[in-house]
C-alpha cells in the first residue's frame, strides 16, 4: 500500500482559475501530529516567486495546508 504522500508528490497544482501554478514535491508535516502543514512546491517557469503571497526556500514554494481547496487528480488551490 502506498502512502499518501507519494501518492500526492508528482501532481500537477493548478491555481483557483485552473492554470498551472507547478508540482508537488513534497509535504511539510507538523512533528508532534503528523498533520501536513505546507505542500512544497516547484512553481511554472513562468510564475514569479517574488510575486507570491508565500515563502519559497530553495526554489520550492511553501504552500500553506489551508491554501489547498481539494486533491484529486490535480491539487486545487484557494487561490
Amino acid at each position: 500500500m502506498a502512502s499518501f504522500s507519494s501518492e500526492i508528490i508528482g501532481r500537477n497544482v493548478v491555481d483557483v482559475e485552473g492554470a498551472m501554478f507547478g508540482v508537488v514535491t513534497d509535504l511539510r508535516l507538523a512533528p508532534t501530529t503528523g498533520t501536513i502543514t505546507h505542500v512544497l512546491v516547484e512553481h511554472a517557469p513562468e510564475i514569479d516567486p517574488e510575486r507570491l503571497p508565500w515563502s519559497t526556500r530553495n526554489g520550492l514554494v511553501e504552500v500553506p495546508a489551508e491554501e489547498v481547496e481539494r486533491i484529486a487528480n490535480l491539487v486545487h488551490l484557494r487561490r
